[in-house]
């Protein structure tokens, strides 16, 4: 992978852990640590998706079926730790790996138009 679509991962991870701090401090500071947790281990779980994508260039499957697998990997997870934390808090997590998989579509279009 090029250095500056390896750049744009990096940014990503950076982006969504500055995210998930900010979440997380927000949900201690309003009541509700449970809350800003769940948001900002979406963020944090969902900014791997990157990373996970570039490995899977390198297998001898289609791009299609490792997204599939991707997402299913990713969206168990939010639903697992969304249960750890309780079940009202899956919502929030699932947002979280929602919202850093925009924030990797920003950072991706912002080092393409760069490029």
């Amino acid at each position: 992978m090029s250095r500056v679509s390896r750049g744009g991962l990096d940014t990503t991870v950076v982006v969504c852990a500055a995210g998930a701090l900010v979440a997380a401090g927000a949900g201690l500071a309003l009541g509700s640590w449970r809350g800003g947790v769940a948001l900002a281990l979406g963020l944090l779980v969902g900014s791997a998706n990157g990373a996970m994508a570039r490995r899977s260039l390198g297998l001898d499957a289609s791009f299609r079926m490792t997204s599939m697998g991707r997402l299913a990997i990713l969206s168990a997870a939010g639903l697992g730790l969304g249960v750890l934390l309780g079940l009202p808090y899956v919502p929030l997590v699932l947002i979280g790996i929602a919202v850093a998989q925009l924030a990797l579509a920003v950072v991706s279009a912002m080092s393409a138009v760069r490029a």
